[in-house]
Order: C-alpha cells, then sequence, then structure tokens
C-alpha cells in the first residue's frame, strides 16, 4: 500500500509539475522572441562578461558593463541605420511626388524610348512586336502602375512602422533585461538545467557543446554574409556614383540582420531612386545585381560558414536556415541549425546507448 501510494505522489507531482510548466511557458509565448535572442547574444557576449569578472570580481557589474557594449555595438548602429533609412525612405517620397506633379513621367518615357530604341535597333526587324510593346501609351501605363504600387506601398510601410515601433521598444526592453539577468545569473541557472538532466555527465556535455557550436556558427555565419554582402553592395553604390558609398555599406551590412527583407531594404529604394532620376541602364544593372547576389547570397554563404561549426551536411545546413527563417521569423535563423545539429546530436547519443561499442 505505501508503495502504491508513493507512486500516486510521484505520478501526481510530476503532471503537476508538467501542468504549470505548460502554464509559464504558455505565458512567456508573448515574450519568446526578445527572451530567445537575449539568450542567444549571452552566449555570444559571455567571453566579455568573464573579461569584466576577471578585473572587478563581481557579477553584477561585469554584466552592466557587458549590457553597455552590447548596446553600444548592436542597439545604438541599428538605431542609426534606421533612422537614416526612414530618412531617405521620406526623401524618395517626395522626390517621387514632385517628379509626377512636374510631368516627369511623359519626359521619362521619352528618355526611356529613346535609350532602348538605341540598344534594341538591331533587333527590331527580328522582333517587330518590341516596337508596340514600347509604344508611348504602354510606357506611361506602366510607370503610372509602377509609381501607384511604390507609393501606396511605402505609405502602408510608414504606417506599420509607426504601430511596429511601440511593439519594438517593448521587445527590446525584454531584450535587454533579459540579457542582464542571462548574463548575471545565466551560469547558475545553465547548471540547475544540468543536473536535472537524466544523462550522464558526458552526454549532458556533448548536448551543451553542441547548442553553443551552433549558437556560436549562426552568428559567425550570419556576420560573415553581412560581410560580403556589404562587400557587394559597396561596389554597386560605387559603380552609381552615390555620396558616403562606405556609410551606405555599412548601413547595408547592418539591415542584413533585419528580416525579412534585409539589405533589401537599403539597396532596393536606393536602386529605384538611381533607375527613375538619374541612370536608367545603371538602376537596370543595381536590380540585377541586388536580386541575384546581393540578396541571394546568404543562401548560400551562410551554410559555407556555419559548416566550420556545424557537423552537417551543406544541403542539411541550407534547410535548416532558410526552413527556421520561414518557421520562426528572425530568431529562426538561430534555432533552425540549433534544432537540426540537437536533433542529429541526441540520435548519435540514442545509438550509442543502443548498440555500445565493445
Amino acid at each position: 500500500m505505501d508503495e502504491f501510494r508513493r507512486r500516486i505522489f510521484t505520478y501526481g507531482f510530476l503532471l503537476t509539475v508538467f501542468v504549470i510548466f505548460l502554464l509559464v511557458v504558455y505565458m512567456l509565448l508573448p515574450f519568446w522572441q526578445p527572451i530567445t535572442l537575449a539568450v542567444i547574444s549571452a552566449v555570444v557576449f559571455y567571453p566579455v562578461f568573464r573579461f569584466f569578472k576577471r578585473f572587478l570580481f563581481s557579477d553584477l557589474l561585469a554584466a552592466g558593463l557587458t549590457l553597455a557594449v552590447v548596446v553600444s555595438l548592436v542597439v545604438v548602429p541599428f538605431l542609426v541605420a534606421a533612422f537614416l533609412f526612414s530618412q531617405e525612405v521620406a526623401k524618395l517620397l517626395t522626390n517621387l511626388q514632385r517628379f509626377v506633379q512636374e510631368g516627369g513621367i511623359d519626359l521619362l518615357v521619352k528618355d526611356l524610348q529613346q535609350k532602348l530604341y538605341v540598344y534594341l535597333y538591331s533587333v527590331q526587324s527580328k522582333y517587330p512586336f518590341l516596337g508596340e510593346v514600347l509604344n508611348e501609351e504602354n510606357l506611361k501605363g506602366f510607370l503610372a502602375q509602377l509609381y501607384s504600387f511604390l507609393s501606396g506601398y511605402f505609405t502602408s510601410l510608414t504606417k506599420e512602422a509607426v504601430i511596429w515601433l511601440g511593439g519594438a521598444a517593448f521587445g527590446l526592453f525584454v531584450y535587454l533585461l533579459t540579457l542582464f539577468f542571462a548574463l548575471y545569473q545565466g551560469k547558475a541557472a545553465v547548471e540547475h538545467a544540468r543536473r536535472l538532466l537524466p544523462l550522464e555527465e558526458r552526454d549532458k556535455e556533448e548536448i551543451l557543446k553542441t547548442i553553443y557550436n551552433a549558437v556560436t556558427g549562426v552568428i559567425y555565419g550570419t556576420v560573415g554574409t553581412a560581410v560580403v554582402q556589404s562587400f557587394v553592395a559597396l561596389a554597386l553604390y560605387a559603380y552609381y556614383g552615390l555620396p558616403y558609398p562606405f556609410l551606405w555599406a555599412l548601413v547595408t551590412a547592418l539591415f542584413a540582420f533585419i528580416p525579412p527583407f534585409g539589405t533589401g531594404y537599403v539597396w532596393f529604394p536606393l536602386t529605384l531612386y538611381e533607375l527613375f532620376f538619374v541612370d536608367t541602364f545603371k538602376g537596370l544593372v543595381g536590380l540585377a545585381v541586388g536580386f541575384l547576389v546581393i540578396s541571394s547570397i546568404d543562401n548560400f554563404v551562410r551554410p559555407l560558414i556555419m559548416k566550420e561549426r556545424i557537423e552537417l551536411p551543406y544541403v542539411v545546413l541550407f534547410f535548416a536556415v532558410v526552413g527556421g527563417l520561414l518557421a520562426f521569423g528572425f530568431t529562426g535563423l538561430f534555432l533552425g541549425p540549433t534544432i537540426f545539429a540537437l536533433f542529429v546530436t541526441l540520435l548519435r547519443l540514442y545509438e550509442r546507448k543502443l548498440y555500445p561499442k565493445g
């Protein structure tokens, strides 16, 4: 009877813990993205925290100084880049409206016809339909539709940005608060979680190492991809003849971390400006380079860099990155490869227990 009561108590206790755990997860769901990013940032910046702790001998002060470093190196540059981007979008909208009001579409149609006919003159005899496609009415209609689309898109984007700012400010607060306590008390929390895992010490070590390598591998891959994209963008901006191309390349690198369009938030408006107001041919070249190189390169460069730290085949890494982004948004960039790597590690541990050597 005592054994029966003991089992009832054990099962009831575990069921209660499980239900309360589900309630805790449910309450934290609205904040899961900033919390996850904060934990990931704590893993990345833990060496900085350890460096400060070595000289200050205080976890509290070390966590505070590390938080200041994160704000200086990550938060402030993103805010500056977002401000510069909003300024350029406002300028672009003003120029577009003035361009239409001053009859710029008619002038642009004639300019486009002249330039395109120069390129197509030699093949017009073979493709007579081009003359019909490029007639003045068709070009005017196309440009009017394009202007209407861009104007509506940027107007809705501005409205959404105002709403998004409120949520982003609160998310930033949650991120910084969680990051501080993840640095300050993270080591103790990891040790508690480690003791609760019903595994051998060697297995626990392998799991924690897999998570660490996956997170740092994604960080290196993302930063490396942003650097490559910014160099390509720098060459494109220099080709345009933009003032301060290095500054725009830096802004492009910063926006590479922002979903869903990343670098497209910067190079696309600049290319549209080049296309409509400066040089049509350079703008068309820029659209090709932007879509085919700058915005596509992360699908190949990031898994290539990550493979140095995450022991997964290239094709699996590719689907882990892209699938993570599609499933979880920006946070999925880190969760996708980590989940895949952890799954492979758990399979390896299961195989080791099921078929021990010797």
